[in-house]
């Protein structure tokens, strides 16, 4: 995805076939949220973002370098036609990233 707006309150990323839009948490709810080093995983959320990526064990190594972390290749699983596994961003929200099966 390339960024082509970002300002303080949010940023629009852009790809082929969808649009990402990431809002600034509002001043008031953020201090009502607490990011903790390691981050609290926060599973019980009501939405999971997918992604889909060419491999997931570059996914793996990338995310490390971004402060998130995805499971071992122990941890992944195979879908109707991709294999998966979960992971999460610095803040701790749960994320999913999907290789398509040849």
């Amino acid at each position: 995805m390339s960024v082509v707006h970002s300002d303080p309150d949010h940023t629009v990323l852009d790809a082929d076939a969808m649009q990402l839009v990431i809002h600034a948490i509002p001043a008031a709810v953020a201090e009502a949220i607490s990011i903790t080093d390691p981050p609290e995983i926060r599973e019980g959320m009501p939405i999971k973002l997918c992604l889909p990526v060419a491999s997931i064990a570059t996914a793996r190594a990338k995310a490390v370098q971004f402060g998130g972390r995805l499971g071992s290749a122990q941890d992944e699983w195979q879908g109707r036609n991709f294999r998966a596994c979960d992971g999460y961003d610095p803040e701790g929200n749960v994320v999913q990233f999907r290789e398509g099966l040849p």
